[in-house]
Formats: structure tokens, sequence, C-alpha cells
């Protein structure tokens, strides 16, 4: 999309947008993959969800490396259940995607997330454990190794992220124009309770 000067402020400028949807993440990394063997350039990334995961990854590393390091996450976090069905048929693909999907929920992602243990009805009520079914710790460790944060508070691709504010049900915007975005805005971004925890940033949930 191409955004005027009176939104960006200095010309126009290539814009992508990248929405939410878990899975869907895997369709925008391949959409990347295409504009960057267009040489297309992008000047301004803006992602919500999964979409704010992939948005950190392009602007967070040099465009010669971005589309391996979408690769590398999305091999790290996807099923194991990689090898195609045994037979073939519409019906067959779609029960062989359902329990893909079934086993990522019951043993979680690697690098991604994984089922709390004990399960959340087993913490006391207010304790953090105790607000979502899954545990996201990994992915705070694999952002941190895959996403140059430095780079992208440097603001040579500008980053904007959106999440909702738990105690208001507003959404809320981090954009490199104005803050400075670490892991933690990425994650916010991500929660979803009670599957994913929700993230507390300046105070806030």
């Amino acid at each position: 999309m191409i955004v005027s000067e009176s939104l960006y402020g200095s010309g126009e400028a290539s814009v992508l947008v990248l929405q939410g949807g878990g899975a869907l993440g895997s369709d925008q990394a391949g959409i990347y993959e295409a504009l960057a063997k267009q040489e297309t350039a992008v000047d301004w990334v803006a992602g919500i969800s999964i979409g704010a995961i992939n948005a950190a990854l392009i602007a967070g590393d040099p465009p010669d490396r971005r589309v391996a390091r979408l690769r590398e996450f999305w091999k790290l976090g996807s099923s194991d259940l990689t090898v195609k069905p045994f037979v073939p048929g519409e019906q067959v693909r779609t029960a062989f995607n359902e329990m893909s999907a079934a086993w990522i929920a019951t043993f979680g992602g690697p690098g991604f997330f994984t089922p709390r243990v004990p399960p959340a009805t087993f913490y006391p009520p207010g304790a953090p454990e105790a607000h979502s079914l899954d545990d996201t710790g990994a992915l705070t460790g694999t952002l941190e190794r895959v996403v140059a944060f430095d780079r992208i508070n440097r603001g040579e691709v500008r980053l904007s992220v959106g999440a909702v504010n738990v105690r208001s049900g507003n959404v809320i915007h981090f954009d490199t124009r104005t803050d400075r975005i670490g892991p933690e805005h990425i994650m916010a971004s991500g929660a979803l309770p009670p599957g994913f925890p929700p993230v507390i940033i300046d105070g806030e949930t």
C-alpha cells in the first residue's frame, strides 16, 4: 500500500500491513518472500498479533536476511507432523491438517509456547500463571535471537504494532516514532488470554 505525505510525513512510502490470525502468519511470510524477490522496498511495516511477530522479523533484519529469518521462525514454530497424508483427497488433507493443529495445541510449538504445567486452575487467583493455559516464555528467547531490536529502534524501517489494553478494552499502538520497542511489545500484541498470557508494559496489562 502507498501512504500519502500527510500520513507518513515525507512523501510516499511503501507500507506493509500484517493482520493477526495465527497460521495466516505463514502466508504473510510467503507473501513477503515474493515481495523480496521483486526487490520491493518496505519503508514501514505494521502488524498485530502474529502479524506483529512477522513485522518485527522484517523490521529487525537487513533486507538480505529477512526471508531466512522468517523461514527460521516458522520452521521452529510449526507442527512436527510434516509428512504428507498417505491417502490423497481433500477430506484426508483436511483431517490431517486438523490433527496437526491439535498436535500443536496439545504439545505446544517449539520456541513459541508450551501448555502450562500444572494447568492454570492449579494456581491461586491473581497469580500470573492463573491467567493463561499456555506459557509463552519460549517466545521471548526466540524473538531475542531472531530479531535485532537495536536495529528496529534505529528506525531504518518504521515499525508499528497494536495491542489491547485489558483494563480499558481499547486498542493501543506502539511505534518506533514514539516508543522504544522490545520483545515485550511484540508479546503484548500476540497475547490472547486465556490462551496466551497478558503482558505488563508501563504498569498496564
